[in-house]
């Protein structure tokens, strides 16, 4: 490898490394806004979290410079051994090879300077920013883990009120991905296991979207923006259309819909709420669509996962 080819490679890596630290900062923002004002505990969840995937990514760009530099240091040095073996000046001193004053570097490094000034000056301050960032990095993540050390493991009690809760009706928990399709999915489970009827997430959400188009009237009153303002036409038209074609979370006018839909009744367990009843006083005569609501099991925020039947 020459010297232009290591420096140009060293160029290419530095650009998508900060491309890479955009990308992270895109997803650690959109983590920071899964948190609720006030709650503190979910807040230090999200930073421990964050801390994690900065330190990686921190990790993984530092051994790419190191391995880069190192490569590109080797290469240097086999270019360097036949010139120095040519020249008639056997005591050449390690150090006049780093010099860009003497002569006989001006034929190897060029006009342009030394492999310091060209590979060596630049490789050494990627280094040195990326070891800031790590330390930084480091330091907050020992913060939270140590904020982290007296927190009461909430997820873990959710999990076991609802494993109970769902036990006594005779229930257990199936797990569902979380990959923003899970209540969709969830339906599609209850479906395939008790009513005979092969169905998937886009299938649910397909049918979600469609009993809500034509029912505008039943649930475009309820719905408004996080800010408080309601949705006016064309936002629910793009709520609508997020439901049939995104990874959109669903919630509880999702569900309204698809127990309308689908003339189900649906039961949701929760570990702090009595049991949430959708549609059975119209379709109470049909076996309900069972789901699980978690709002800490999962780090990414609610979740939603099927119940079967104990056999």
């Amino acid at each position: 490898m020459s010297l232009l080819s290591a420096e140009t490679t060293l160029e290419e890596l530095e650009s998508r490394h900060k491309r890479e630290g955009k990308e992270l900062l895109a997803r650690t923002t959109a983590l920071k806004k899964t948190v609720s004002k006030g709650d503190k505990r979910k807040k230090k969840e999200v930073a421990a979290e964050i801390a994690v995937l900065e330190s990686q990514l921190s990790e993984r760009h530092a051994a790419e410079i190191k391995q880069l530099t190192d490569s590109c240091v080797e290469s240097a040095a086999a270019v360097a051994a036949p010139a120095n073996s040519s020249n008639a000046a056997p005591d050449l001193a390690a150090s006049d090879c780093e010099s860009s004053s003497g002569p006989a570097n001006a034929g190897l490094y060029g006009a342009s300077g030394s492999l310091d000034r060209r590979l060596g000056g630049k490789a050494n301050k990627a280094k040195q920013r990326l070891q800031r960032r790590a330390e930084e990095l480091q330091r907050i993540q020992a913060e939270a883990e140590k904020e982290a050390e007296g927190m009461v493991d909430v997820a873990a009690m959710e999990t076991s009120a609802i494993d109970g809760l769902v036990a006594s009706d005779g229930l257990r928990v199936r797990p569902i991905n979380a990959d923003g399709h899970c209540l969709y999915s969830a339906f599609a489970d209850q479906l395939c296991t008790y009513h005979g009827q092969p169905a998937s997430y886009p299938d649910m959400r397909r049918r979600a979207a469609e009993y809500m188009r034509v029912h505008r009237d039943d649930f475009m009153p309820f719905m408004a923006h996080d800010s408080g303002d309601p949705f006016s036409a064309p936002d629910y038209d793009d709520h609508c259309d997020s439901v049939e074609c995104s990874a959109a979370w669903g919630g509880h006018q999702e569900i309204m819909a698809l127990s309308h839909a689908l003339q189900l009744p649906v039961l949701v367990y929760q570990s702090d709420a009595p049991v949430l009843r959708i549609g059975e006083d119209t379709y109470g005569a049909n076996e309900p669509v069972r789901l699980s609501y978690h709002r800490h099991a999962y780090g990414l925020g609610e979740h939603y996962n099927s119940l079967r039947k104990i056999l």
